[in-house]
Formats: C-alpha cells, structure tokens, sequence
C-alpha cells in the first residue's frame, strides 16, 4: 500500500480527472459515500449526526455525506462554517445540490456559541470535514473554537480524509486539531498518519477507494513509499525452498 503526502494526492486527482476523464464532482460523490459507508457499518439510524462542512472540498465531501445520510433514513444536520460566496467548483455543485432539496442546513455564527453547542450536545456522531489536507499552519477561528468544542464533548467522530489540524505531510499539530474515533481517507492513507503527533489523532483509520486507480504511480514514474503492513512484509520474505 502507497502512502502519499498532499502534493502527490494533487497529482493523483488532477490526473484522474483531466487525464482518465473522470469529473471531479464524482470522485467528490465516491468520497462522501465512502464515509457513508463506514457510518452504515458502525452506527444504527436512530443515530443523531452533525456534519461539519468548510468551504473547501473537504466540505464539499461533507455535503455529499449530510444529503446521502439523510436519504438513508439518519437525521443528519449540516452545519455549514463559511461564506457561500467563497464555495467553487466541485464543492459549490454540491452544496447548490443539498440547498436545492432544501435539506437541514445550519449557517454557523461565532456570536451564536450556545447554538453550536446545542447542536453538538444534541448529536450522536460528529463528521469533521473542515479543513481536510489543505492546512499547514495554526489553525485559526473560528474553526480553532469549534475543534475546541468538539474535543472537548468527548463525541465520536469521524475526520473526513484527514482529521482538521492535522498536518497531513508532517504529522504536526500545530496548536489544536480534531481527535478522531476514526478516519476514512481517500485513494491512499497520507504520511503525517504515521509520524509526528498523526497517530494520536487519527484513530482507527482506513482507507476508500474513489476511483484514483494506484496504477497511475507507475504510470508516472512516481517513487512513493510504501506502508509496511502484513501483506507487504510477507511478499519481502524469502520463500522457502521444498523440502
């Protein structure tokens, strides 16, 4: 199993898209139904879920997640924590997609905390699909309030691709990041899981497929390390001669 760090994950997805022909708006849906999925696997239906969305495509991905719980029957809450203005691309389909169906959305409003944290009293599970891979410094407010809010409710949650504040290359906190039950992360797991401050973050982690085939590393030539699990390290052992 490769393990990649940001830029790489960037090369992987640019290809897939502008090269494979596959929109990004779809690998967003693959990645939100992966998510899904696992809550699917782990948590009954009667389970109360808060999605937390920025406005970038880790948000994008948690739109995906809120409009997709919901048709299964959970009763899901999006809180929405930017400005609509700033939406692009593939993450602004998808929210136009969810408003369009005029499905629970709640705008989040730092001058409002009793809200917020009614919301969070009120939820079984917690999906953070904040900052994603996309932060390599502090984090600031107001998601540095709401990282603080969550961790502190001892609720389980789930980080989409990367817990948010944690650095997904290094493996550096730098003040404060989401403590996740579990990680879903998409077409490979990132290197900062495993060095630095990344295993006491991540939580149980595993990884979803969304179409980023793995063959586009030996298309490209890339030199990516790899993770030495179980299946790895018997394929380097040397194999017995019969006897």
């Amino acid at each position: 199993m490769y393990v990649a760090n940001q830029e790489v994950m960037q090369t992987l997805d640019r290809y897939t898209m502008e090269q494979l022909g596959l929109p990004g708006v779809v690998l967003m849906e693959n990645a939100g139904n992966a998510v899904v999925q696992e809550i699917l696997f782990h948590y009954h239906k009667t389970t109360r879920v808060l999605v937390l969305a920025g406005s970038g495509n880790n948000g994008g991905d948690g739109f995906v997640i809120a409009r997709r719980l919901i048709d299964l029957g959970y009763e899901a809450l999006l809180c929405f924590i930017g400005q609509e203005e700033k939406l692009k691309g593939d993450a602004k389909v998808h929210f136009q997609v969810y408003k369009n169906r005029g499905l629970p959305l709640y705008y989040y409003n730092h001058s409002d905390k009793e809200r917020f944290l009614t919301c969070v009293q009120q939820a079984h599970l917690i999906v953070d699909a904040m900052l994603g891979t996309g932060i390599s410094g502090e984090v600031r407010s107001p998601f540095f309030e709401i990282i603080e809010t969550i961790n502190d409710s001892n609720k389980d949650v789930i980080a989409v691709d990367v817990p948010s504040g944690l650095n997904s290359n290094t493996g550096k906190v730098a003040n404060i990041a989401i403590r996740a039950k579990r990680t879903v992360t998409f077409a490979m797991p990132k290197i900062g899981f495993f060095i630095g401050d990344g295993p006491n973050y991540i939580g149980e982690w595993k990884v979803a497929d969304i179409s980023v085939p793995d063959s586009i590393v030996e298309t490209l030539q890339l030199q990516l390390p790899k993770l030495l699990d179980e299946k790895t390290a018997k394929e380097c052992l040397p194999k017995r001669k019969p006897q």
